[in-house]
């Protein structure tokens, strides 16, 4: 298998719904009180300062209910199921989470500005040059102390509070709760544990508004403050290995001959978030932003086909067809039907708010 047609088919998958999900991971678990506390604004201040290295083994719950749409089983098994996770994190640009499955497991590196992911099933490494600033969701995402440096970075702006303490992996952990302000998102409430002692966040919940039981949870089992070695990882004899470019996500994205992002979507501004691809537009803060991104009519039009039996609602449109599927936390729509591409529209918004941007967006060389 040449790089090519691997870049082509990770392609197809990352523009399917790309970062809109990337907020969403974890659900429930069995806790001990603890005696642990901190200030609130304390400990989300070391989380946006950094973790610090540890290693261990973690455990992600999600119930999202994400409907079967093509190209997103491996992100529905990832936010609808368990995923086991081994974790050694000695910083940013050092870290390996390895997926444990009853077939074996996949492992993903990062290590000098590159990515290695071993595929133990498919007997392959592949090496990723440089960033990818658009992608589906990954096992890594669900690390208890990467998805609580993401969401407290979306949210820094939101209020927090304290909540009760509870015994996590041995630690005696303090909680703190950020409660969404924005009345157009659909997360309701984010709870951090962490070791007050060194900041390390332990679990993470999100619930969504109205609800009392969280629909994603992730917390480490076991955990040790310690500084893992991470070495390049090697294919075996007899494996495969292919390298992919980051940056060919951008020449597939032009490809499409996608039209500039509006300015304005849906009463949100469109934002800068350091990336620079075709089509490509980020609209709102917090918690209650979505991404736009620009598809190809195959796979647009699929998922306006496939939405009714899906549980979703079709949507009318000025130009083209358009279809929203919603999840109590994450909505996604797609406009289709038009002859030279089409769009994805994801985040943890209201249906509406969605629905306004698709009848907002302009016609695409129809």
């Amino acid at each position: 298998m040449g790089a090519p047609r691997v870049t082509a088919q990770v392609t197809r998958r990352w523009v399917l719904v790309a970062a809109g999900t990337a907020v969403l991971v974890g659900a429930a678990a069995v806790t001990l009180p603890a005696a642990a506390s901190a200030a609130p604004e304390d400990l989300r201040a070391r989380i946006l300062a950094g973790v610090p290295p540890h290693e261990g083994y973690a455990e992600s719950t999600g119930r999202l209910g994400l409907p079967e749409i093509a190209a997103l089983e491996q992100v529905t098994a990832l936010l609808s199921g368990v995923t086991r996770l081994r974790v050694r994190y000695a910083g940013a640009d050092s870290w390996r989470v390895d997926e444990l499955t009853p077939a074996g497991e996949r492992d993903t590196y990062r290590l000098a500005g590159r990515e290695y992911v071993w595929d133990f099933g498919a007997n392959q490494l592949t090496v990723v040059e440089g960033e990818t600033p658009v992608r589906l969701p990954r096992p890594a995402d669900l690390v208890p102390s990467e998805l609580a440096r993401r969401l407290v970075s979306l949210t820094r702006a939101d209020p927090v509070a304290p909540i009760d303490a509870r015994r996590v992996a041995g630690f005696d952990a303090a909680g703190f709760r950020v409660s969404p302000a924005d009345p157009d998102t659909t997360v309701g409430r984010i709870d951090v544990w962490c070791d007050p002692t060194s900041g390390l966040p332990l679990r993470v919940e999100v619930a969504a508004r109205g609800q009392d039981l969280p629909l994603l949870f992730t917390e480490f089992r076991e955990v040790a403050l310690t500084t893992p070695d991470i070495t390049v990882p090697t294919a075996p004899p007899g494996a495969g290995s292919v390298t992919a470019q980051a940056a060919d996500l951008a020449g597939a994205l032009r490809q499409l001959d996608a039209a500039p992002p509006p300015p304005r979507l849906a009463g949100r501004d469109l934002v800068p978030w350091g990336g620079e691809l075709p089509g490509v537009g980020v609209y709102g803060t917090g918690a209650s932003g979505f991404v736009l991104v620009p598809a190809s009519r195959g796979v647009a039009d699929r998922v306006v086909d496939g939405a009714p039996a899906a549980g979703g609602t079709v949507v009318e449109v000025p130009v083209g067809r358009a279809a929203i599927l919603t999840t109590p936390l994450l909505s996604v729509a797609a406009r289709g039907g038009i002859r030279r591409g089409g769009v994805l529209v994801a985040g943890t918004v209201a249906p509406a708010v969605l629905e306004q941007a698709l009848r907002e967006l302009p016609g695409r060389r129809a």
